[in-house]
């Protein structure tokens, strides 16, 4: 209450007493209160600089990290400007998700988060800093700040405050676990062929045109030619190889939205996502992704085109760090629209906590269109009965083991 008296008041009340003094003949009023003056003229400029040339950084070793993992994060306070400041305290919004060992964290009043503090003081030039271990405790992508910056003059009379955003962030990749942990056989778990890679005909690598034979699909003539030269002609294609996989994420954990969502079996279809396109990267196989889920920073559902680049794991691991928990539309209605684009030939493996009567004709419908189906059906319940031919994982008790030992643990 006295500042603040003191910020409405001061002006007045040392002019008043200048003109008191005057009136009264009294010098050693009109000195005190030119004095007065002059100090919280000072006080005022002192204050309107302490913040400027203040430089506040957040420096990590890596802003990707795996659950688990731990990052080394420096704070770093610097006064560039000949003037010190004799307090400055710093509040950091930090996600309540992420655990940071040496400080002690306060209760924040913006929603999931926690509140880090620094308060020091800072002679011209100077620069202090502070560290700290990271850890990622939960997948998902997460904004560190912003920051609250609160300072002012040497003599305490005045307050200045600064908001400052940030660009600072930590991706958390999930859980990638070894495929028997998760019931799934370490040799060709997706039914891969052990002698020789099927082969299948790509229609996105054209070679050349030839003569119509019995048996030739109808969307392969070639019109234009057939009209140049009055005989049918087929356009042919390059083979391709059956280890192209699309990870198929259907992230619905629940039969009506309203219901919310079953955080456990969320993360059991994220995980066994993840652990399959690890193994894909590793043998080599050009691997995609489709989900009816959407990431953080997008609003759309993930999709993914196939490709065996070395950068393929990452980009999977990134999208499906930040899936949101309720889906955009049924994945039956996605896959109805969607599944013309998937190469041909290659293997589907759906990961799934949910199988409806719809979701199992589609599955129906696309095993009928040659594709090979593996389903991995993660929820604690049997799966209902899948079309024969469809290689069929039911690993829910795997990951109900994993998470009594403590060894998978759903947030």
């Amino acid at each position: 209450m006295f500042k603040k008296v003191w910020h409405d008041w001061w002006i007045g009340i040392f002019i008043l007493l200048i003109f008191i003094g005057i009136f009264s003949g009294r010098s050693l009023v009109i000195g005190f209160a030119v004095m007065g003056l002059l100090v919280a003229g000072i006080s005022w400029v002192w204050n309107e600089l302490s913040l400027r040339e203040l430089s506040y950084k957040r420096i990590m070793s890596q802003n990707r990290i795996f659950k688990g993992e731990s990052v080394s994060l420096t704070i770093e306070l610097s006064n560039m400007k000949p003037i010190p400041l004799s307090r400055i305290d710093i509040d950091d919004d930090i996600p309540e998700d992420l655990e940071i060992a040496g400080t002690e964290l306060l209760h924040s009043p913006n929603p999931k988060t926690m509140k880090m503090r620094h308060s020091t003081s800072l002679s011209w030039y100077e620069k202090v800093k502070w560290e700290y271990r990271l850890t990622g405790t939960k997948r998902g992508y997460f904004k560190l700040g912003p920051s609250s910056l609160t300072s002012g003059d040497v003599f305490g009379l005045f307050d200045c405050f600064e908001r400052r955003d940030s660009d600072d962030y930590v991706l958390v990749y999930p859980t990638v676990v070894s495929l028997p942990n998760i019931g799934l056989p370490e040799l060709r778990p997706l039914g891969e062929v052990e002698n020789g890679i099927r082969m299948f005909h790509d229609p996105s690598r054209p070679s050349g045109i030839r003569d119509y034979q019995d048996g030739d699909p109808m969307k392969t003539i070639d019109w234009k030619s057939t009209a140049r030269s009055t005989t049918l002609k087929v356009r042919t294609f390059e083979p391709s190889s059956s280890h192209t996989v699309i990870l198929i994420v259907a992230i619905e954990t629940a039969l009506r939205f309203w219901e919310g969502y079953s955080v456990a079996n969320l993360e059991r279809i994220i995980t066994a996502a993840s652990s399959i396109a690890s193994y894909c990267a590793d043998k080599g196989y050009s691997v995609g992704l489709f989900s009816n889920g959407t990431p953080i920073l997008s609003d759309r559902p993930m999709d993914v085109p196939a490709s065996s680049s070395v950068d393929q794991l990452m980009i999977i691991l990134e999208v499906l760090a930040t899936v949101r928990p309720l889906p955009m539309g049924s994945m039956t209605e996605n896959l109805s629209t969607s599944s013309k684009t998937f190469p041909t030939g290659s293997t589907l493996v759906i990961t799934a906590a949910l199988m409806t009567d719809d979701f199992v004709g589609i599955i129906t419908r696309l095993h009928h269109m040659g594709y090979k189906i593996v389903v991995l059906y993660v929820a604690d319940d049997s799966c209902p009965l899948l079309p024969e031919g469809v290689l069929l994982y039911e690993i829910g008790a795997h990951f109900e083991s994993m998470e009594q030992r403590g060894e998978f643990v759903s947030r």
